[in-house]
């Protein structure tokens, strides 16, 4: 499965004829998925352009997956700001953590429910992706966690809490469309304590995790290392999903790269791609803040038409 990451976050101009142009050049791609990101703000003030967007891509053959975006702060995907529902409800922030929301608090649960049945009551999608569980080791102080844990809390009941409120979630999701293909990935710097676990949720059909193929840069800094590559935790991805009988995925973040680091990137794509194989290989669709677009998009293109395709 090839799953092209479409974040198209906001939706205040919207021209059809041109996501038709996009979603037809993935088909032509290869791409079996478009993965559409949908925040608050999509809630709010999108939904029919949201409607739309799926049409056009099911028109061009493409399944649909969702990724719940920035939900409490517990998850990411597009576009990077703090929860509105939070920040209007600061009681069930994680105390001194104000973009967080505890996991301990019914009210927040329930709201992460009503949020994910309006998506999949209202729109014909095939998939979900969590994206990077956020701050799983987080120890909160707040007084419902105490409730929950007690007083002598550690950085492990904290994740073994993440794990189950995205297993409450998924199991959810599933009760509302059975036939929802489900994907979680994490970045690599969450403990394996989180992820080996995690893994193991029984409605989970993908799992594994994100990463670079070179250096990166946000504007005229040097670039470097921002992030590991994802070649380096494809051993990690292997292990943990053959120990959940999970199928593997993996998210090249082809993004923020300068023109200086072209060559490497394209290096590192070949490497990765003529290396490995995840059962769902994801890749962004023209990812975002790249000093020359079209370069990396025909960088991209060339070689999964020569590795992915073959």
């Amino acid at each position: 499965m090839l799953t092209a990451y479409c974040l198209s976050y906001g939706h205040w101009t919207v021209i059809p004829k041109q996501w038709y142009e996009s979603f037809s050049e993935m088909r032509d791609m290869g791409f079996d998925v478009v993965a559409l990101s949908f925040s608050e703000s999509e809630m709010r003030y999108s939904r029919r352009a949201f409607e739309l967007q799926i049409e056009y891509a099911k028109k061009c053959g493409l399944q649909v997956f969702v990724i719940p975006s920035r939900i409490g702060g517990r998850f990411a995907g597009s576009p990077l700001m703090p929860s509105m529902w939070l920040t209007m409800h600061p009681e069930y922030q994680v105390p001194e953590h104000p973009d967080i929301a505890c996991l301990e608090v019914e009210p927040f649960v329930e709201w992460c429910r009503d949020f994910m049945a309006t998506l999949i009551q209202d729109y014909d999608l095939d998939g979900i992706i969590w994206d990077e569980p956020k701050a799983v080791d987080l120890i909160s102080s707040h007084p419902s966690t105490l409730t929950r844990y007690g007083n002598n809390l550690t950085a492990e009941m904290m994740q073994d809490g993440f794990v189950d409120f995205l297993q409450d979630l998924s199991v959810f999701c599933k009760k509302l469309n059975p036939k929802l293909i489900m994907t979680m990935f994490s970045s690599a710097t969450n403990p394996e304590y989180f992820t080996s676990r995690a893994t193991k949720i029984p409605e989970l059909e993908y799992c594994g995790y994100d990463g670079n193929c070179c250096k990166t840069s946000y504007f005229k800094e040097t670039p470097a290392q921002n992030k590991y590559l994802l070649l380096d935790v494809w051993d990690r991805t292997q292990r943990e999903c053959k120990a959940a009988g999970k199928k593997t995925f993996g998210l090249i973040e082809n993004m923020l790269i300068p023109a200086s680091e072209n060559a490497a990137y394209q290096q590192g794509l070949e490497e990765y791609l003529s290396s490995v194989c995840p059962d769902q290989l994801a890749v962004y669709y023209y990812a975002h803040n790249n000093e020359c677009p079209e370069e990396i998009h025909n960088i991209t293109k060339e070689l999964l038409e020569k590795y992915w395709r073959t």
